[in-house]
């Protein structure tokens, strides 16, 4: 995969233990050859894959593949003084929190000027959050701008990576895309037949963030747009019709409707649900432009997306999906 900048000796990751793509971020960085990891998370029951029970090597025709970075584990109550002290000496904090721990960027943005860091990767990985449209029906990005905002004054390097829609939490039943793979059903938006979005998998982001982090992918600005491909609905909707052998029930879906239903899910208190849904008007409605960042955007997976698709439609409906990460190598 090639090697680590001279200069870049040491990453720390402050994560949501939960959150999917960690597995996939840790196994990527598994591969890279003279660094230490570091991941901070609340204190968690999840089982983080690690150096000490993760290395070992792949015979591919012969050639061997191994895990050579170094993993440690701290839980922290993300004080000041934790923090500073878990991120001094370190060159680059990359971010992945969700929920109720995305508050955190802030805290962390101080402890990382104060301990020296030189790269910061906020928690992004979705939409564009520098679209006003996008933050205006979707509370997490106006959160994430925020981030932005207070990195711009920070004086470090940053580089938010928009990477589109997550393909793997795209396709459950209260997905963006709208597909339930379950029942084989699709919730169609008025939108242009013609609108290709961008989608990527887990794995595809985590070699993004690791790209970035490790300086293998030379940045212009503070902003990256990634992704695995670039599909219209009607292609997505094909991809899971020819795996589940079956044609999916369409079903019309109204654009201020589901507004209405997503702030009305909100205030009785079903945050996540209200989220989901508004996420569908962000990635559906014409008149938000939420993938204009994309034209032209290199695909990473591009002539296998229709199979991937296909798999993770599979996994959905069998209820195995999940972000064990693979090995994959």
């Amino acid at each position: 995969m090639g090697s680590t900048s001279d200069n870049l000796k040491s990453i720390v990751i402050a994560a949501t233990p939960t959150a999917p793509l960690l597995s996939h971020l840790l196994h990527a960085l598994s591969h890279q050859p003279g660094i230490t990891v570091t991941v901070l998370t609340r204190k968690t029951t999840v089982s983080l894959p690690l150096s000490s029970g993760h290395s070992h090597s792949h015979n591919h025709d012969s050639n061997a593949h191994h895990h050579d970075a170094e993993i440690l584990h701290i839980e922290t109550s993300f004080s000041a003084a934790e923090l500073q002290t878990h991120l001094r000496k370190n060159d680059t904090l990359i971010c992945y929190l969700e929920g109720s721990d995305l508050h955190l960027s802030a805290d962390l943005i101080d402890a990382a000027t104060a301990a020296g860091v030189k790269t910061f990767i906020p928690s992004e990985y979705g939409l564009d959050t520098s679209n006003a449209k996008v933050r205006e029906l979707l509370h997490p990005y106006r959160m994430r701008y925020e981030t932005q905002q207070k990195l711009k004054s920070s004086g470090m390097n940053w580089t938010a990576i928009y990477s589109g829609v997550e393909l793997e939490e795209a396709m459950k039943a209260d997905g963006v895309l709208g597909i339930d793979c379950l029942w084989a059903s699709v919730v169609v938006f008025p939108h242009d037949r013609n609108l290709r979005i961008a989608v990527s998998t887990y794995k595809d982001i985590a070699k993004s963030i690791v790209e970035v982090a490790t300086e293998r992918r030379k940045v212009e600005g503070n902003e990256v747009w990634t992704c695995s491909f670039q599909a219209s609905q009607d292609e997505l909707v094909e991809a899971v019709e020819k795996k589940l052998e079956r044609g999916l029930d369409r079903y019309e879906g109204l654009i201020e409707g589901a507004k209405k239903e997503a702030n009305e899910r909100m205030r009785r208190g079903y945050f996540d649900g209200g989220v989901a849904l508004m996420g569908r008007v962000a990635v559906w409605d014409d008149r938000v432009g939420a993938w204009a960042g994309w034209k032209g955007v290199s695909e990473g997976g591009k002539d296998g997306w229709r199979d991937e698709v296909g798999r993770v439609a599979l996994t959905v409906r069998n209820g195995e999906i999940g972000g064990d990460g693979g090995c994959g190598c």
